[in-house]
């Protein structure tokens, strides 16, 4: 029993880190790449972002086989969970807002909301379905160490299902114009990030 507690835990842990790679080269993409062109400055930075958001909303394949190739996510399939399936179904619902982008010289600023699955509530249906099954010692005393593993890639899929869409707070990304091509701030990842993971 305390095995089985123990590797769960331990898996369930090293999964979230996982998730926090993926989150992580998420918002590496996004309002990263500079922009130039376009009929005025707010158009140029509007359709720079739109283009980034629009390949995650529309689950692009070619965004998700990049994502499975940067993330070593075939470590999952010793849980009996496909990657590439579990990224399509985190990002399921994903969706957008460009608020604002207010452009003044060579200094502008873009606003924008993200909505997707609710990283919090994903972590406490994770806990929660690990207390489930590990709360029943009878039931898990006989299984091998493999179905142990099916097991927690049942609760690592099981839980994501019933998660649901949560907006994030308004992120702010400030740009430089610099050689006639908008340059978002480097810390635009962490901000983007930071409110990924406590929608």
């Amino acid at each position: 029993m305390d095995y089985v507690k123990s590797k769960s835990r331990s898996t369930i842990q090293g999964f979230l880190v996982v998730l926090a790679a993926l989150l992580t080269l998420f918002i590496g993409m996004v309002g990263l790449a500079g922009c130039s062109g376009g009929t005025s400055d707010e158009d140029a930075i509007r359709a720079s972002l739109a283009s980034e958001l629009d390949s995650i909303k529309n689950i692009d394949d070619a965004f998700v086989n990049e994502f499975s190739e940067s993330i070593d996510m075939s470590q999952l399939s010793v849980y009996g969970i496909d990657g590439v399936e579990f990224m399509k179904s985190y990002l399921s619902g994903f969706d957008y807002a460009i608020d604002s982008i207010n452009v003044d010289g060579d200094s502008a600023t873009a606003q924008i909301t993200l909505t997707c699955k609710s990283y919090t509530g994903y972590l406490q249906a994770l806990q929660t379905a690990v207390d489930e099954v590990t709360a029943d010692p009878d039931a898990l005393a006989a299984l091998s160490n493999d179905e142990i593993n099916q097991k927690i890639g049942e609760i690592v899929i099981g839980s994501l299902d019933g998660v649901e869409l949560a907006a994030t707070q308004p992120i702010t990304i400030t740009y430089t114009k610099v050689d006639g091509t908008w340059e978002p701030a480097s810390s635009t990842s962490g901000d983007i990030a930071a409110a990924l993971m406590t929608n």
